[in-house]
Formats: C-alpha cells, sequence, structure tokens
C-alpha cells in the first residue's frame, strides 16, 4: 500500500506541506497545536521551523527549554529519537527588526548609525503592535532557506490573528501606515503650526522619546528616514514575497478551536475571513472534544438505567454537556463544509487528563492527534 494512503489526515497535511499557520482563539490548545504539527514533521523525517509569537510562552513551556528570537534546535533526549528536527524560536520585536536592518542596511556604517538612533531604539522595541508583521518578515527569511521542509507559525491568540493577513502586502503596509505616517507627522503639523507651536508639542507627539524635542528632534527624524530607506524598501520585498508565499498551494492554515460557545464564534469569524480572502484551509482541529470512552458509558447507561438510580442526575447533565459540545462541533463542521468543502478534514481530539508541560506530554499528546478521529 502507498505510505501515503496509511498516513492520518493529519499526517498527510503536514506530509504535502511547507508552511503551515495556526491560527484559534486563546484558550483552545493552539500553541500545543503548532508544536504537535511540528513533531508530527519531524517524525516524518523533516526538517521543522516553529515560530511562536504567543506572548503566554506556552511553547518554551511545553518544550521544556528556554527560547530567545534566534531558532534553536529542540532536544527530545536519547529515549526519543525523531528522524527529523525541531528548531524552535519565540519571536523578538526588536531582533527581527534588527535582522531586518542587517539585511537591507547599505553599508555597515549605515547599519551602526541606526542601530545608535535613538528613534530607532524607541520604535523597535516600543511600538505597539508589530510582532505579527515581524512573524512574517522571520517566515519569510526561514522559506529561502531550503532547509527547512516545514515551517510551522504560531500566531497571537485572539480573534484579531488574521488582521495583519488581509492586506496586498502586509509588511510593506506596516512600514508605511505603521511607522512612516507616525514619523512625518511632526513635519506636517510644523507647516500648519508654525516652528514654535511644534517645540511645545513635539514631546507629546512623540512619547516614548519626549525627552528629544526642537531642532533636535526633527534632525533626528530627518536622519533616521534617510537611514531607514533602505530598510523600508526591504520590508516591501519582504512583503511582497510573504503575500505569495499566504498563497502558494504549499501553504495550509490550520484552525484550531474547541467544542464551547465563544471559540465556535471566535472559529466562525476565522473561517470566514480565511474564506473572504481566499486562504487554503488545511484542516479543522477541534481539541478538548468529548471522551470516547465517557459517551460510550453514557451510551451504555441509557440503555440498562432503572428507575431511581442513583448516578441518573450526573448521567443526564453528561449527556446535555455532551450533546451540547456534539451540536457545536456540527455547526462548525457545517460552515467549514460551505466555505471549504468537505474535503477539508475536521480533525477530533479528545479532552486530555494531563497538562501538557513536559516534552514526554506533547509527544504523547502529538500521537494521540495523529490517531485521532476524524469527519
Amino acid at each position: 500500500m502507498d505510505p501515503i494512503m496509511q498516513m492520518s489526515e493529519i499526517e498527510r497535511l503536514v506530509e504535502r506541506s511547507r508552511v503551515i499557520i495556526c491560527l484559534g482563539s486563546g484558550g483552545v490548545g493552539k500553541t500545543t497545536s503548532s508544536v504537535t504539527l511540528a513533531l508530527i514533521g519531524a517524525k516524518l523525517g523533516k526538517k521543522v521551523g516553529l515560530l511562536s509569537i504567543d506572548p503566554a510562552k506556552r511553547l518554551a513551556d511545553a518544550l521544556g527549554i528556554s527560547l530567545g528570537s534566534e531558532l534553536k534546535k529542540v532536544e527530545f533526549g536519547d529515549h526519543h529519537k525523531l528522524p527529523g528536527e525541531v528548531y524552535a524560536a519565540m519571536l523578538d520585536q526588536k531582533a527581527v527588526f534588527d535582522e531586518m536592518v542587517d539585511r537591507f542596511s547599505r553599508t555597515s556604517e549605515v547599519k551602526q548609525r541606526i542601530y545608535e538612533n535613538s528613534i530607532y531604539k524607541q520604535v523597535s522595541t516600543n511600538l505597539g503592535g508589530p510582532l505579527e508583521y515581524m512573524a512574517l518578515a522571520k517566515l519569510q527569511k526561514m522559506t529561502d532557506d531550503p532547509s527547512f521542509d516545514l515551517i510551522v507559525l504560531d500566531t497571537p491568540p485572539d480573534t484579531h490573528a488574521l488582521d495583519f493577513l488581509m492586506r496586498p502586502n502586509v509588511l510593506s503596509g506596516f512600514m508605511e501606515k505603521g511607522v512612516i505616517n507616525w514619523l512625518i507627522k511632526p513635519f506636517l503639523l510644523a507647516q500648519k503650526l508654525g516652528a514654535a507651536k511644534l517645540l511645545r508639542v513635539g514631546g507629546k507627539m512623540m512619547s516614548g522619546i519626549s525627552a528629544i524635542t526642537g531642532i533636535n528632534m526633527l534632525k533626528m527624524l530627518s536622519e533616521f528616514l534617510v537611514l531607514m530607506e533602505d530598510v523600508i524598501k526591504g520590508f516591501n520585498i519582504a512583503g511582497e514575497k510573504v503575500s505569495r508565499i499566504l498563497r502558494e498551494d504549499t501553504t495550509n492554515f490550520v484552525l484550531v478551536a474547541a467544542p464551547h460557545n465563544a471559540a465556535v464564534r471566535s472559529a466562525e469569524n476565522l473561517l470566514n475571513e480565511l474564506g473572504a480572502n481566499h486562504y487554503r484551509l488545511g484542516g479543522l482541529l477541534i481539541n478538548r472534544c468529548f471522551p470516547r470512552q465517557m459517551s460510550e458509558s453514557i451510551e451504555d447507561w441509557k440503555k440498562h438505567s432503572k428507575e431511581l438510580d442513583p448516578y441518573e442526575p450526573g448521567f443526564n447533565m453528561l449527556d446535555a454537556q455532551r450533546s451540547s459540545a456534539l451540536a457545536l462541533i456540527d455547526k462548525l463542521k457545517k460552515l467549514k463544509d460551505q466555505r471549504f468543502g468537505a474535503g477539508v478534514p475536521t480533525i477530533l481530539v479528545e479532552e486530555r487528563k494531563q497538562m501538557i508541560h513536559s516534552v514526554e506530554h506533547i509527544l504523547s499528546f502529538a500521537a494521540a492527534v495523529a490517531g485521532s478521529e476524524h469527519i
């Protein structure tokens, strides 16, 4: 028999993918699922790069290692030998900014002047909301490395995870709208207000660099814009590449959900956004499903229960919980089928008793996911 045909649905998804992007609301096991997909890739003999921008650092906790912005090989111990390898990193905003400066600055002198520029120091560490964009910049660089067979990206745990994917050129859009407009605002106001008023309000506008005022501020802004010209062009180049990457046949999004109302509402929104923007859904992974053994116990109880059974209230409560969960799963699957077709698998992963906080637990969970039921 063809080895591909012997694989589970999730293994086939991993086998055919170069890039997998995990999406989902908080608390549904998205980071654990990202690690699991990376491990399944390693079990299939792939060299895997795993990127996380999860602020809770659950990835590092699950793998039991200290992760930084540089990819680090995950060691599973001699008794957990895998045919492939996993290299993992927690994304750091400034580290990726610095990496872009290294890649695109014209000379080492320009690079050093950017690093020493006070505005750059603030932008690269304190600018609100760019970490998702930094993830895409890192993703683009990794896809240029032919040694990686699979790259798994773990996105932020909220319903706005798709915001940074909705624009044709996401990285250039960030640089042009998120930074450049912010930086040129003082020059526009200078024309309207005059230099005297600008000096009085400049500190408030610049927030993180409020100590820099007057002519020095304008001089530093001018220098920063000139120095960053090539880096901004670099963001545009990376943006064009990553826009293509996100829509390639070998890029798959995996939506992670759980059978409770808030998670299903979030998953519905994400399914609609993915469909509207023509991204490829590789699978719907529903964690924390009702355990099969418990379902069998409920069915058995229904067949043999007697009047005045002391366990009746408990079984009735469990049956109601199961019915509610199944209804939510069915609702989500129907929307997925409508948006992406019945051929995209819905993978049901049972609720587990143990928390995922060690290599042994994550390997056990990966094996469970690979063998999970799909509908």
